[in-house]
């Protein structure tokens, strides 16, 4: 590894056996791994994910509190920018790690725009995402010849929500959790041709919703990816 290059690691959904060859080459020659951590306590997926490659004595937790405070998230990612460029000066190999794919939705596209600032240059190692894990878990094609998807977050409102999903053949929603409402309504305004919630995919507990023929969930959940089929088969258009 070039010392004074940072890697930023994709792990992919959850399941360790997702990593990348490649990755999991970074991770080893690592001589610091940060790992973010959105609960006090301490607990981390990403963490559950590096221990079966990455000794304990090279992880660095490092805390990002769940919530919209965009100055404390910003004096949060300065502080860990300018630690990272301070071990890479010392010519340590260091990376730093998040879930799925770093350039989507990512924590890490905030840090890395920090570093890129300070001059310190990033390398992404990419990571199989959410909505490829979902998809390959529900059986359902994200596009075939001639078709499109689009990825999104989840709008608060239906009417938007429902206008993406007419939008493309195939249409992703991240970031579900507490608008799952808006979703469900969207979903039954829309009458798409599939549409499916997944939780936690590859995880402990995953679990795989049908939207249209099957009870939903009662409670939000934390972790969720939708992916939605509008009416009109793509082989017909």
């Amino acid at each position: 590894m070039n010392k004074n290059i940072v890697h930023s690691i994709g792990l992919g959904p959850g399941d360790p056996e997702l990593v990348t060859i490649k990755a999991k080459r970074i991770l080893e020659a690592s001589d610091d791994v940060i790992v973010p951590q959105s609960d006090t306590l301490g607990r981390s997926v990403a963490k559950d994910i590096i221990v079966h490659y990455v000794d304990s004595s090279k992880i660095t937790m490092y805390y990002f509190p769940m919530n919209n405070n965009r100055e404390q998230l910003r004096q949060r990612y300065h502080a860990l920018a300018e630690k990272i460029k301070g071990l890479a000066a010392q010519g340590r190999n260091v990376s730093y790690v998040s879930m799925g794919d770093p350039t989507i939705y990512s924590t890490s596209n905030y840090l890395t725009e920090r570093l890129m600032a300070l001059g310190v240059p990033v390398i992404h190692v990419p990571g199989i995402s959410s909505i490829n894990a979902s998809s390959a878990l529900i059986g359902m094609p994200l596009a075939s010849k001639g078709g499109d998807f689009g990825v999104y977050e989840l709008p608060a409102d239906k009417e938007r929500a429902a206008e993406l999903i007419q939008r493309h053949h195939t249409t992703v929603f991240m970031k579900v959790n507490k608008k799952l409402p808006v979703l469900i309504e969207a979903v039954r305004e829309t009458s798409p041709m599939s549409a499916y919630l997944v939780n936690r995919v590859t995880l402990d507990g995953q679990m795989c919703f049908d939207l249209l023929n099957a009870p939903l969930p009662e409670e939000p959940l934390y972790l969720s990816i939708a992916l939605v089929k509008r009416k009109k088969a793509v082989d017909s258009e």
